[in-house]
């Protein structure tokens, strides 16, 4: 008898609960959404774990792919117009020179650097000689023109001291940033350079000291990761030498020359003359990171095939839960069927279960995709010292809004439909 007046006492409690709500349903419908979630917490959220890294790859693809191609464009900023180096692929030259990644092409004869100094077309000529690094840090052999460099004329010089002066002399040294962190030397140290652009064995080592006399600014590029010296200690290291005279360094090769134009005309011409010749070639920097740039988008479109997978895998997940959700509660339905509830009413709640699960899993998604973004760049730039500026997309948010939508929508139908057919006689008085 107690346990009828209870029962009955609980039905009342309910039906006074809905007639209450009834002429609110949106809040009525979430509440009870939520209610209905939360307590299948361990299955609600795998979920939104997998609905998470579905929309978490996409987001970590798409701020990668902006973050790389930012990268490379303000790595590439500094060094002029042209860049001439020996035959062979273009893109390696520029890959080797801009971003150090890569051996270099190779070496061509120095009096082509003379030749391009003493141009009228030309502004600006720095050469550079590699072949040398200390603990992995390539040893470059430039002038110091070098740390004219800039975006535009209007700009700051990119490569800045913050600590000591430029070389002057034979095998002094100016470090990058990173460069002087990674092997624990500052001003006034030495270290002995060893043969090849990577760390190699002990016996590599060359015999010549170099003297750190200069500690360069952080740029967030790969030249942060370089340490700097004369043409002239280079060729010496490289020739067995302990000094060079400057005439005969002169005539000695170089592996690449940053060229500045007077002007647009005369980039062309250059382009032109060297594209004709046999000794050397001139590429247009932008041009070839374009390329790169294809290269990349082909790798994103098929990370984004990927995406669409891991998309068809969260809306398959999304649905069994609800759908189990609404099997396991098909007499409490009946009972709410019973209470007053519309089957437009019960079909409206089981897709707002969908939807709610779905909007969860963006909001983890976001957090997935940028965060696993953000280690991933940081990853790549300690390892290439290439920058990859992760950045909010504002521009994904309408997609981010109408994604969940569809997923909930795609993986809600057929379980509502399922709930708005339920029969109450069959369920709450089976046979």
């Amino acid at each position: 008898m107690t346990h009828d007046h209870t029962r009955a006492g609980g039905l009342s409690a309910m039906r006074a609960l809905f007639l209450h709500l009834r002429h609110a349903p949106a809040l009525y419908d979430a509440r009870l959404a939520w209610r209905n979630v939360s307590s299948r917490a361990v299955q609600s959220f795998v979920t939104v774990l997998v609905v998470g890294a579905a929309i978490g790859l996409t987001i970590a693809v798409l701020a990668l792919s902006d973050g790389l191609r930012r990268g490379i464009v303000q790595a590439s900023d500094p060094f002029g117009v042209l860049v001439v180096g020996p035959k062979g692929s273009a893109q390696q030259l520029v890959l080797s020179t801009l971003l150090l990644q890569g051996a270099p092409v190779g070496n061509m004869d120095g009096h082509i650097w003379d030749e391009l100094a003493a141009d009228p077309r030309v502004a600006l000529a720095i050469p550079l000689a590699m072949g040398d690094n200390v603990g992995g840090a390539r040893i470059l052999g430039t002038t110091t023109d070098f740390f004219d460099l800039r975006p535009s004329p209007d700009s700051p010089p990119t490569f800045q001291l913050a600590q000591g002066r430029l070389f002057v002399e034979d095998f002094e040294a100016v470090l990058g940033h990173r460069a002087a962190r990674q092997l624990g030397l500052t001003l006034g140290d030495r270290f002995l350079p060893q043969h090849g652009v990577a760390r190699g064995l002990a016996s590599d080592d060359h015999d010549t000291a170099h003297t750190v006399v200069g500690i360069l600014q952080p740029v967030a590029g790969p030249y942060d990761n370089a340490v700097f010296t004369t043409l002239e200690s280079v060729h010496a290291v490289h020739a067995g030498e302990g000094q060079v005279e400057a005439e005969e360094a002169d005539e000695e090769q170089v592996t690449a020359i940053f060229v500045r134009p007077r002007g647009f005309i005369e980039a062309n011409e250059l382009w032109q003359e060297f594209y004709a010749g046999d000794e050397a070639q001139a590429v247009f920097p932008g041009r070839e990171l374009g390329a790169l740039f294809d290269l990349l988008e082909q790798g994103r479109r098929l990370l984004a095939l990927v995406g669409y997978l891991a998309g068809g895998m969260a809306v398959l997940t999304l649905f069994l839960a609800i759908y189990s959700g609404v099997l396991a509660r098909e007499q409490v339905l009946a009972v709410m069927r019973s209470l007053g509830a519309s089957r437009t009413r019960i079909f409206r709640l089981v897709l707002w279960e969908a939807l709610l699960l779905a909007q969860c899993g963006a909001l983890v998604g976001r957090l997935l995709g940028y965060g696993g973004a953000w280690l991933i760049a940081g990853q790549i730039g300690s390892q290439a010292a290439i920058p990859i500026p992760i950045r909010y997309l504002p521009e994904l948010e309408p997609w981010l809004l109408l994604l969940p939508l569809l997923f909930g929508l795609l993986a809600g139908l057929l379980p509502a439909w399922q709930a708005y057919r339920t029969d109450v006689v069959q369920k709450l008085f089976p046979a």
